[in-house]
């Protein structure tokens, strides 16, 4: 079961680096513009909810339904969701780890290696994942006597991260390694 959920990952990150290494010159053009604006939004929603303690949900992720029972497809379709889910998260870090940030795998000749690291990318999540599920199903007294102790701060230690990550990615856009590739393509452009 825990191949066909990293079947569905590599199936979506095979996609997306095939997507980047068709149109990632365009991407990474402005992606540092892209990195410094999320930056911006995910600091400014991280400390409104943290000061108007306030929740934020999508109603459309409860309505998604995969189907029922245990089958090979209904895993591979988790998968894929989570893949996607993953991706609206984690796009920033994704992009890092094929090299797209600092347009190191989209140069000339450097499709495959996009798609490559694209695909490795989706087999580690599916490892961690998998990983994830076996602790779980070994420990589950633990996980479970654990998680009740920590349920009530997970919402507080979310938001705080988000005002964390966001304040990052200003700081690495503006002050940090990036403000190098964000004055290059901001020269570019303007």
């Amino acid at each position: 079961m825990g191949l066909m959920v990293t079947a569905g990952f590599i199936v979506v990150f095979g996609a997306v680096g095939l997507i980047l290494a068709a149109g990632g010159r365009l991407v990474g053009q402005f992606l540092p513009f892209a990195g410094l604006g999320v930056g911006v939004i995910i600091t400014g929603v991280g400390l409104w909810l943290l000061i108007s303690k306030r929740k934020l949900g999508l109603m459309a992720a409860s309505r998604v339904n995969l189907g029922g029972g245990r089958g090979l497809k209904q895993t591979f379709l988790f998968g894929v969701a989570y893949a996607i889910a993953s991706l609206s998260c984690a796009l920033p870090i994704y992009l890092a780890a094929v090299g797209v940030v600092a347009g190191q795998s989209l140069s000339a000749g450097g499709a495959a290696e996009t798609i490559i690291g694209s695909v490795a990318y989706g087999v580690g999540m599916g490892a961690v994942m998998m990983a994830a599920t076996v602790g779980v199903v070994f420990f589950k007294g633990l996980v479970t006597a654990g998680m009740r102790k920590i349920f009530p701060l997970i919402e507080p230690i979310g938001n705080l991260a988000m005002v964390g990550a966001g304040a990052y990615l200003i700081y690495y856009w503006t002050i940090g390694k990036g403000q190098e590739l964000l004055v290059f393509r901001a020269e570019q452009l303007f």
